[in-house]
């Protein structure tokens, strides 16, 4: 498969770990004849709103410890969103592992190729809590 390729090559290679998410990412979405997201700043910020409460609280779960539900904390954060998803993970000790644990996964794969989304935001708390959330907003 060449997504494994992929991992495998990007483990060799020196490079910054949000270009790594954007080209894994990417190239997943592209293999499936889906359009390039970019990083938003807002999905980021209602990501790491999350991984943080999950690291700080002791729980892991897409309900937040208020109750909150992804499109909630997305919203908190200013981004308008008409199509939001949201992957979580906790244990995976890198980047490549973490989206390749998420791509060989159906539910988690669907996410990260739902036709239409236009953004994202990933981030890793203590405790390896990863959260990916993707979006698109106004519609």
């Amino acid at each position: 498969m060449r997504l494994v390729l992929a991992l495998t090559l990007l483990c060799l290679a020196p490079m910054a770990e949000a270009q790594q998410v954007r080209q894994l990412l990417n190239g997943l979405r592209a293999e499936a004849g889906l359009g390039p997201v970019t990083p938003s700043p807002r999905l980021e910020e209602a990501a790491m709103a999350h991984a943080m409460d999950m690291a700080a609280n002791g729980f892991f779960s897409h309900d937040g410890s208020d109750g909150s539900a992804v499109g909630d904390r997305v919203r908190r954060a200013g981004y308008g969103w008409c199509a939001v998803a949201e992957n979580i993970a906790r244990g995976q000790d890198s980047l490549t592992e973490v989206l390749g644990a998420w791509a060989a996964s159906p539910g988690h794969r669907a996410n990260m190729l739902l036709d239409g989304i236009t953004d994202y935001g990933m981030v890793r708390a203590p405790g390896n809590i990863w959260v990916l959330v993707l979006g698109r907003s106004g519609c």
